[in-house]
């Protein structure tokens, strides 16, 4: 049997943000990716980690491995998992700091008031704008002069790692943002247009506020993601970067439209023109703990 417990992300409120499944991985206990894919598809989030025990130590601080799952692939980085993993160790460690150790790098987490901070994994590149064909088409209640760029104009795309890209999709207003209905299919940009940053891509939907918070959304397909660190640490880059040289710092809002309240920090410094670090905060809370058994191989 392996342990787990489930936390919401993003969030402080129970039943708020978005829930991740943290499975605990004991040294004796051997699983193959192909058992981690069936235990992410029991859980049915959108992603489920898997901590195993204290590797190593870098800098007297304790390393973590995590392995990323989605219902369908393995991520080499995400948001929520991260965030939330880290804060389940601090918990649980009573640590300020600790290091996960993810397949996009090592990711210092750090104790910050009742969430965690930390320095996300980056090889951010601003790819060139891509034309998709039905991004703007499908979303039926939306007209002309709800998309910033209005109907025909490329979107820009941008990738915090390699293998982790995202399309932006910029409204004109939140009211414009709540119209948005999911996509009957999933929203990608090819392999080909994004070159050694290729693999998992997905849209991200955007709509800046008089108060300088940034609401969100994020489809993939016919779901809606309550709450997209990577997503929001991507776009953050590439608003930052478009600012120029100097320390910003973004407050977002997503998940409100399905009922899961989510709030994002990011945090990104610009030297030279290029994104020289991205960090992410958030909080969290704990849901629900149990056993499960080990599927078959």
């Amino acid at each position: 049997m392996l342990n787990f417990c489930t936390l919401d992300v993003f969030t402080t409120n129970e039943f708020y943000g978005n829930p991740l499944a943290v499975v605990h991985v004991l040294r004796v206990t051997a699983l193959c990716n192909a058992q981690k894919q069936t235990i992410a598809r029991e859980f049915n989030y959108s992603e489920t980690i898997f901590l195993h025990e204290e590797e190593s130590k870098v800098d007297s601080l304790p390393v973590y491995p995590i392995d990323i799952f989605t219902i369908t692939e393995e991520l080499p980085f995400a948001g929520h998992p991260t965030v939330g993993g880290g804060w389940y160790l601090l918990q649980s460690t009573k640590l300020d700091r600790v290091i996960l150790r993810t397949k996009a790098g090592d990711i210092l987490v750090r104790k910050e008031g009742d969430g965690v901070r930390l320095k996300v994994p980056i090889d951010f590149k601003t790819h060139a704008p891509y034309t998709h064909p039905f991004v703007k088409s499908f979303q039926k209640d939306l007209r002309a002069e709800d998309f910033v760029n209005g109907l025909d104009d490329a979107l820009p795309v941008a990738s915090i790692v390699k293998g982790m890209s995202f399309i932006f999709l910029e409204l004109t207003s939140v009211e414009a943002l709540e119209k948005m209905q999911p996509y009957a299919g999933r929203v990608t940009v090819p392999d080909a247009h994004l070159g050694e940053w290729k693999g998992f891509s997905c849209i991200y939907v955007f709509a800046r506020t008089e108060g300088g918070i940034i609401r969100t959304r994020m489809f993939e397909g016919s779901i809606e993601d309550p709450a997209t660190g990577s997503a929001a640490s991507t776009l953050c880059a590439w608003l930052a970067e478009a600012k120029g040289d100097g320390h910003w710092s973004f407050d977002l809002v997503q998940g409100v439209e399905i009922g899961r309240r989510s709030e994002i920090q990011v945090f990104v410094e610009v030297a030279d023109g290029k994104v020289h670090s991205v960090e992410l905060a958030g909080a969290a809370v704990q849901i629900m703990e149990g056993n499960l058994k080990v599927p078959k191989e």
